[in-house]
C-alpha cells in the first residue's frame, strides 16, 4: 500500500502516527499492527523444559498463544517425573510442541515482551497402555475356603470371598469330618468328607459288600472266581454222585502227616468250614485212631497207608442241618500189588456204614459208598471212620469226599 494512503487511513481511524525525518510514518510499538508486536514472543520459562520431555508421551502443542496439553492417565504405575511439567516448543510456524509426563494442567507461559494472559492448558486423561484391569464384578470364583467346626456339632464353610455356606451337620453325607468325628451309619470319613464306603475290591482277601468269597487272588477255578463268587461245583463228584448238597474233602497228595491233610469245602453260602466243626472245636479234624497211619509216596502219588491195624476218623458236627442221604467217594488204590482191597466207611456214633472195593493196579481208582441215612441229623459230634476190612488189607488213600445230599440248614 502507498505510505501516504496508509497514513490517511490510519488518521481516519484516530491512530497517532510517528514520523521521523526521511522515513515512512510508523505505528507505535504498542499498536497491534506494529512490526515489534508482530515479532515472535519469547515463551520464557515455558520453553525451558524442552530437554526434559519424554518423546514417547502424548505431545503438547502451543500455538497462537494457546497451549494444549494431552496427558496420559495416572492409572497404573506411578511416574517418577514431577506431577507438573512444561511443554517443549518447536519454532515451526510460531508453534511449540513438547512431550510431557504431566498428570495435571501445565501453567501458562510467561513472555518478557508481551502478556501471556489468555493462554490456557487443557489436560486430557486417557487409559495408559499396560494398565492392569481390576475385576470388581464379584463373578470371580474363590479358590480358597475355610471349614469351621462349631460347638454344636455343625461345620460351616467360609469361601475366599467371605461368604459363609449353610451349616453342615457333622456325620451327614457330604459334610466335613475329622479323625475324631463319626459319620452316620453306612458312611465313612474319606478325604475329609463323610460319604458312602468305597466299593469292595475283589481279590484283596476281604469279603465285603456283595462278595460271596475273596481268596486274595483272581485265579478262576480255585474255589473263588475272579468275580468273588464261589467256583461252581461240577455236576457230579469223581465217583458219579451228584454235587447237590454240602460236602467236605480231605486230600493227602501234598500232606506230611495223617492228621494234616488239605481240606476243601463245598461252595455253599452259609455252610463252610466252621459249620462242620464238632462240638467244642473251631473246625473239623482227622484223628489217627491207633497212631500208626503213615503218609508215603506211592506209585500213584502221595497217600496215607491205612492197613488192617490202622484207621482214620473225620470228626464233625452238623448242628442245625438235615439232609436226604449221605455218600462217600474214596480215591486211591490197593496198596498190595497182588490183590484188591476192601474198606469200610461208617459213622462211629451208631456204627452205621457201608463197604467198597478198590483195585491194585497203578492208577487212581474212585469208589463210591452210599451211607443212606447213617449220619444223624442235627447232631454236633459224630465221627466218620475208614479202615481196611478185607482183601489185601491195606488201602492207599489219596482223597475222600463226604457229601450230605439235599441238605437244609
Amino acid at each position: 500500500m502507498d505510505p501516504l494512503r496508509a497514513t490517511k487511513v490510519l488518521r481516519r481511524a484516530g491512530t497517532r502516527l510517528v514520523q521521523t525525518p526521511h522515513s515512512t510514518p510508523r505505528l507505535p510499538r504498542s499498536h497491534p499492527l506494529s512490526s515489534a508486536a508482530m515479532r515472535p514472543r519469547r515463551l520464557g520459562p515455558l520453553l525451558l523444559l524442552a530437554a526434559c520431555g519424554d518423546p514417547s508421551d502424548t505431545p503438547t502443542t502451543a500455538s497462537a498463544g494457546i497451549t494444549s496439553v494431552t496427558a496420559p492417565s495416572s492409572t497404573g504405575a506411578a511416574t517418577s517425573d514431577s506431577a507438573t511439567s512444561e511443554p517443549t516448543p518447536t519454532t515451526s510456524a510460531g508453534s511449540a510442541t513438547a512431550a510431557t509426563d504431566a498428570t495435571t494442567d501445565a501453567p501458562s507461559g510467561d513472555s518478557s515482551e508481551g502478556d501471556a494472559s489468555g493462554t490456557s492448558t487443557t489436560g486430557t486423561s486417557e487409559p495408559a497402555s499396560g494398565t492392569s484391569a481390576t475385576d470388581t464384578s464379584g463373578d470371580t470364583a474363590a479358590s480358597d475356603a475355610t471349614t469351621t467346626t462349631t460347638g454344636e456339632g455343625m461345620s460351616t464353610t467360609t469361601a475366599g470371598d467371605g461368604t459363609t455356606a449353610e451349616p453342615c451337620p457333622i456325620g451327614q453325607d457330604g459334610c466335613p469330618c475329622g479323625q475324631s468325628d463319626i459319620c452316620d451309619p453306612g458312611l465313612e470319613c474319606q478325604a475329609g468328607l463323610c460319604g458312602p464306603p468305597a466299593p469292595p475290591v475283589c481279590g484283596d482277601g476281604d469279603v465285603e459288600g456283595g462278595e460271596q468269597c475273596d481268596d486274595g487272588n483272581k485265579t478262576p477255578g480255585d474255589g473263588c472266581e475272579n468275580d468273588c463268587t464261589p467256583t461252581p461245583a461240577p455236576a457230579t463228584d469223581p465217583c458219579g454222585f451228584p454235587s447237590d448238597g454240602v460236602w467236605l474233602e480231605i486230600d493227602y497228595s501234598s500232606a506230611f502227616t495223617s492228621t494234616n491233610p488239605d481240606w476243601t469245602y463245598s461252595p455253599t453260602p452259609g455252610w463252610g468250614e466252621a459249620d462242620w466243626a464238632p462240638q467244642g472245636e473251631s473246625w473239623p479234624e482227622v484223628w489217627d485212631i491207633y497212631q500208626n497211619v503213615e503218609v508215603e509216596d506211592d506209585q500213584i502219588g502221595r497217600v496215607a497207608i491205612v492197613d488192617g491195624n490202622g484207621a482214620l476218623q473225620i470228626m464233625f458236627g452238623i448242628g442245625g442241618l438235615t439232609y436226604d442221604y449221605a455218600t462217600v467217594c474214596v480215591q486211591g488204590r490197593s496198596y498190595s500189588v497182588g490183590s484188591s482191597v476192601t474198606f469200610t466207611v461208617q459213622n462211629q456214633l451208631n456204627k452205621c456204614g457201608a463197604t467198597g472195593t478198590m483195585a491194585n493196579d497203578w492208577s487212581i481208582h474212585s469208589t463210591g459208598v452210599d451211607l443212606e441215612t447213617c449220619i444223624v441229623d442235627n447232631n454236633e459230634f459224630q465221627g466218620l471212620r475208614i479202615f481196611a476190612s478185607g482183601g489185601s488189607g491195606a488201602l492207599s488213600l489219596m482223597r475222600l469226599r463226604f457229601t450230605l445230599h439235599g441238605a437244609v440248614y
